[in-house]
């Protein structure tokens, strides 16, 4: 079942009078318990439903809309920028944050390389070796090609041309089977609160990622340090190391070390600063 057909069936079986259980739902929707309890959070998160301890209740004037949901994500991922654009933005510090992101990098490694163009600019300075890599992305995806060494699983599903993403909206498919030694990720933003996206698709679509990893290794540059976004992907607490730049305010960097995050500062070098842009195809 798509998550938005799930969630529109979970918000109808709500009442405002009474709380509706986990067991319930679970029940209802023949699904597991740990995804009842992931779709009452972010359901909760977005103002549809009064998350309570067990279960969730109906906010009486809350209906969820399939079909304008859909309607809106044909003009691409909700508060995420074109590719092209976000690869312009802060080159120089996303490639030094690449640059030490590989050094978490070694033949024979199997690791999830989520979408993004931090991500992307790690992949473009990958070497050709022995290494197993699943990545949402297809510009990431054309980057590896080139590298015969290197095997790369692309998980099925729809494909985001704006944000060059393929994301699975379904519980389904080869992710279930794959295991990581080290996830690389990016963010929309990055708080005391979490690492945050803007997008729910996005959000489901990084958690399952997530759970197939033993290690979540964060890729964001200073920008993204307390940036604007409201869903939450997952807590501090999940996070292993971060890698950003040089310009990270202190306090950030005390509250961050705080959270027992290993945070790894890139510097930028000249090369960094003039290198040519890694544009897919080029």
């Amino acid at each position: 079942m798509h998550f938005q057909d799930r969630w529109k069936r979970i918000i109808d079986e709500l009442s405002p009078d009474r709380v509706t259980s986990v067991d319930e739902l679970t029940e209802r929707l023949d699904v597991s318990p740990a995804t009842i309890r992931r779709d009452l959070t972010e359901l909760d998160e977005l103002g549809y439903l009064m998350r309570v301890r067990g279960g969730a209740m109906r906010i009486d004037s809350k209906n969820y809309n399939v079909k304008a949901n859909e309607e809106k994500r044909q003009d691409g991922l909700t508060g995420q920028s074109a590719f092209l654009d976000s690869v312009i933005t802060n080159a120089a510090a996303k490639r030094a944050i690449a640059r030490v992101a590989l050094e978490f990098v070694s033949p024979n490694l199997s690791m999830i390389i989520d979408g993004g163009t931090t991500t992307y600019s790690m992949a473009s300075l990958m070497a050709n070796e022995p290494y197993h890599v699943m990545t949402t992305s297809i510009a990431i995806l054309q980057c590896l090609m080139d590298r015969p060494q290197v095997k790369v699983t692309i998980p099925g599903g729809e494909f985001f041309r704006k944000q060059s993403i393929v994301l699975n909206p379904y519980e389904d498919g080869i992710l279930q089977h794959f295991t990581a030694a080290r996830m690389f990720i990016g963010c929309q933003s990055l708080t005391k609160n979490g690492l945050l996206q803007t997008d729910t698709l996005l959000i489901q679509s990084e958690r399952r990622l997530m759970e197939r990893a033993n290690e979540i290794i964060v890729l964001a540059d200073s920008s993204k340090i307390n940036a604007p976004a409201s869903l939450s992907v997952c807590p501090l607490s999940d996070i292993d190391v971060l890698i950003t730049d040089e310009h990270i305010a202190p306090d950030a960097l005390q509250w961050l070390r705080a959270a027992g995050i290993d945070v790894r500062i890139a510097h930028l070098t000249a090369e960094d600063r003039n290198a040519p842009l890694p544009l897919p195809g080029r």
